[in-house]
């Protein structure tokens, strides 16, 4: 029996929901993944948590964030899923599912700051070590391919590259310090 989805009462519902799920999707999947065991029941949880978000887009404060807003969904889902699978064997109960879900959410915010510091701390570097950085790290070339462009030797373009990662590293752990973040 499929379940039909009704869809929110609002012309721009598919053009707002779309990119916001798409922009969180990773995010919200690795919340749910690390609350349950089984690969398919992720699966299954994230499905239905993307249709539960689909039909409760109105409800959904736009000053508030998207991601935040969806782990208490699934949150929720989890939680529903897991009291009907009460009858296997093996389950976690729902104090551990709060546990798991904070130290998620926690761990998200971590990974967050760690991008934001990283985007600062790049943007300290000059444009050229940007440029060697976007090549060998976002690229489809090779770094023999980008030794070659740039008219370096390969080994000095790998020294280059660990003492750029070094150096952005270093920075990433300073600015977390400052601003109390766990590194």
């Amino acid at each position: 029996m499929t379940e039909s989805v009704s869809t929110p009462e609002r012309d721009d519902g598919v053009s707002e929901f779309v990119p916001l799920l798409m922009q969180h999707r990773h995010r919200l999947y690795a919340f749910i993944a690390k609350q349950l065991i089984n690969p398919a029941d992720v699966e299954d949880v994230f499905q239905k948590t993307s249709i539960v978000l689909w039909k409760k887009l109105p409800e959904f404060d736009r000053s508030g964030s998207f991601f935040h807003w969806a782990c208490g969904i699934a949150f929720n889902e989890v939680r529903n899923f897991l009291t009907v699978q009460r009858r296997s064997r093996l389950h976690f109960d729902l104090e551990l599912i709060q546990l798991l879900a904070e130290e998620a959410a926690a761990e998200d915010e971590l990974s967050e700051a760690r991008i934001a510091a990283l985007r600062r701390c790049m943007a300290g570097l000059s444009e050229r070590q940007r440029e060697i950085l976007r090549r060998c790290y976002m690229g489809s070339e090779t770094i023999t391919d980008v030794a070659t462009r740039l008219g370096k030797e390969r080994t000095a373009l790998y020294k280059q590259l660990a003492r750029l990662r070094s150096r952005l590293l270093e920075c990433i752990r300073i600015r977390l310090a400052r601003e109390g973040i766990g590194s």
